[in-house]
């Protein structure tokens, strides 16, 4: 034996060479080995258990190994396991080979091994008869070793534990003595009316508590649940009690006052009611307004679309159209339902309490909003008043604006031309006057004519607007010549802008009110001036839309948009002013942040007048003496666009605000200067990129 032990020591020196061909009886080696490579202990260790071993590579590392009484070859095996583990490896079986590997990924490599030495990983299922999965992985988890694992199955109702085969069976111990409990088993009671503490209280009351051999009883108020532990028979017993308790009206009501930072207690009201089935008297005036009009005429309110709707706001320019119009969309009012005298658009905050705020009532609960204060009070039971706080949470939301800002570019040239020659002779020869002078009209300041008939110059009777001469040749033959060419060209740009909450109406309205005569009464007295009734009427500016915020930052719009004028030529037989009308209603889907083109119209008019004398006119050249020509064209490129922009943050829309004023700003810098218009015209105003114009 002396001999033996030798023999080792010195075959840890020489990295155990010799070791592997010492065979004796079982029981008769003897290990002795001090800082030697791990890769030479599992060569030596293949040899003499005679498996066949296979190194990871990340198996590195010197080991210490002693042993003072002679082992077998199956507790060489052992004491090399535990050498494994006690360096952070272990020997997991692989077929007919052993792999070494690192503890972390022993894990997953590990065989289900029903029976296995202690120093063995192993991964079993512990079946479970009483206690939850969930619960007893919770206890058994601080037990397992780092790289270990513990997971619960609900079906079947066990745990999977993967570690060492020793530690497995401590686990499985632990957990067997747990689920016997000494027939104790859990429940847990939903209740429906009761209240959870209350109940509770009454159920340990009646049982006693589990100091004392009774059921343990505890309560979940967030839940409204009852959790009760002790014998199938007092669980039992305690869940009859339970269920003779939760009946309507047994439990205290209590009372929640949600006070909203965002939503509007009215409208949310009207969602709860909708959620619990309940009609009742709608509180919301847009609601209220639709109820009391939407039927009017006959027409259902769900017969008229919204762009419809927004239509009917642009096209109606007194109070109780555009409060009809407004009742008929149900709902895509803004905050009032009554309108401003001529204007058409909607008055914020009037009419809002013609009546008081309505709640409404079901068996479990009774809801009721406080406008004042924009919450809403919640009466009920526990579980129905805490089904309520999630619903109110969520459409509690601050919602996303708006901002539109649309573009009107319009561009108008007119150019027109007359020449015409007049002839006279013997008693038609007009030979007073001679000479050449030139007129124009109103709008280009006093014209010639004009001065001339004020001084009583027979001559202004022959001025026209233009040139005019004439030349008389002697008594009997005289040509008068007419000529005049108008240029007028026009570049109209405005970019209104409003700013609305996601699903609301927005308007903004530039405009002048114009009136104009709807009527005239005349009496029986000839001196006395007629009576006119007149109807003012907003010229100028009007944009409504209504955007909804979809998915991917799509934004759907239903537009209405008016540009309407006084237009300068006026026409001596219309009966009232004429008036110039640019409108288009349309729905569409725009990119967040893009811009999108409405509509538009393009027209080129083209028109010629002649007048000659027939036959004469047509001789060349000598025919121009009997002829009046005049040609005109009129070119209008017209075009909106409109661009919207999402804004979900407060510095989003600081942001917006900030970038208008510093635009205002620097208008007012450039209308300080002074410059002159007919010395230096404006430059072209559209600008490269779309995005300039706005």
């Amino acid at each position: 034996m002396a001999k033996r032990t030798l023999l080792l020591l010195a075959l840890a020196a020489t990295a155990l060479q010799p070791l592997a061909a010492q065979e004796g009886p079982p029981g008769d080696i003897v290990v002795n080995m001090r800082g030697v490579e791990i890769a030479d202990v599992a060569d030596q260790i293949s040899r003499l258990t005679g498996r066949t071993l296979i190194l990871d590579p990340a198996v590195r590392g010197t080991v210490t190994v002693t042993s003072a009484q002679p082992l077998s070859a199956a507790g060489v095996w052992e004491l090399f396991q535990s050498v494994l583990r006690a360096n952070g490896f272990a020997a997991v079986q692989s077929g007919r080979a052993w792999r070494i590997v690192p503890q972390a990924n022993a894990v997953r490599d590990g065989g289900v091994r029903r029976s296995g030495a202690g120093q063995e990983l192993t991964t079993r299922m512990i079946r479970l008869s009483n206690v939850p999965a969930a619960e007893a992985a919770r206890i058994a988890r601080p037990l397992v070793a780092t790289f270990g694992s513990v997971e619960p199955l609900a079906s079947p109702n066990a745990i999977v534990v993967t570690d060492y085969a020793d530690n497995v069976r401590r686990i499985e111990s632990l957990m067997r003595s747990l689920d016997g409990g000494g027939g104790q088993t859990f429940a847990t009671i939903p209740l429906r009316n009761g209240s959870a503490p209350e109940v509770a209280a009454a159920i340990s009351q009646v049982l006693g508590d589990g100091e004392a051999g009774g059921a343990r009883v505890a309560a979940d108020p967030r839940s409204n649940i009852v959790v009760v532990r002790g014998t199938p028979s007092s669980v039992a017993e305690a869940r009859r009690i339970a269920i003779s308790l939760d009946t309507p009206g047994g439990a205290t009501p209590i009372t929640r006052v949600f006070r909203l930072n965002y939503a509007d207690a009215e409208s949310v009201t009207d969602v709860l009611r909708g959620v619990l089935g309940q009609e009742g008297e709608a509180s919301n005036p847009v609601a209220r307004s639709l109820q009391s009009r939407g039927t009017r005429g006959g027409l259902s309110s769900t017969n008229r679309s919204p762009t419809a709707t927004l239509s009917g706001l642009v096209n109606s320019n007194n109070a109780g159209a555009a409060a009809a119009a407004l009742g008929g969309a149900g709902g895509l009012g803004g905050g009032g339902g009554m309108t401003g005298g001529g204007g058409g658009i909607s008055t914020v905050g009037e009419g809002q309490r013609e009546q008081p705020a309505q709640g409404f009532s079901t068996p479990e609960l009774t809801v009721q909003p406080a406008p004042d204060i924009n919450a809403i009070v919640v009466r009920g039971t526990p579980t129905a008043v805490a089904s309520m706080e999630t619903i109110v949470a969520d459409l509690d939301v601050r919602r996303p604006q708006v901002i539109l800002e649309a573009a009107i570019a319009e561009i108008t040239g007119t150019e027109a031309e007359q020449l015409a020659v007049q002839i006279g002779s013997s008693g038609a020869v007009v030979n007073q006057f001679e000479g050449v002078a030139t007129s124009f009209g109103a709008n280009n300041g006093v014209s010639l004519r004009t001065i001339l008939g004020a001084l009583g110059v027979p001559a202004a009777a022959l001025l026209g607007e233009g040139l005019s001469g004439n030349l008389a040749i002697g008594n009997d033959f005289s040509i008068l010549v007419q000529a005049l060419g108008v240029s007028d060209k026009s570049n109209l740009l405005s970019t209104p802008s409003v700013t609305v909450v996601d699903n609301k109406v927005g308007e903004i309205v530039v405009a002048q009110e114009v009136p104009f005569i709807t009527g005239s009464i005349l009496t029986d007295n000839a001196g006395v001036t007629p009576y006119t009734s007149v109807e003012r009427k907003d010229v100028g500016i009007t944009l409504r839309v209504l955007p909804r915020i979809n998915a991917g930052d799509t934004i759907r719009l239903e537009i209405s948009q008016e540009a309407s004028s006084i237009a300068q030529t006026q026409l001596s037989s219309a009966t009232d002013i004429i008036t110039n009308r640019r409108a288009i209603n349309t729905t569409v889907l725009a990119d967040n942040g893009r811009t999108i083109v409405l509509g538009g119209l393009i027209s080129d008019d083209y028109a010629r007048q002649k007048s000659q004398v027939p036959i004469l006119g047509d001789i060349p050249i000598l025919g121009e003496f009997f002829k009046s020509r005049r040609e005109s064209r009129t070119k209008r490129t017209l075009f909106i666009f409109l661009k919207p922009t999402i804004l979900r943050s407060s510095d989003e829309t600081a942001a917006a605000s900030d970038e208008r004023y510093q635009r205002l700003r620097g208008d007012e810098s450039y209308l300080s200067e002074r410059r002159s218009l007919l010395l230096k015209p404006p430059a072209p105003r559209l600008t490269v990129e779309i995005d300039g114009i706005y």
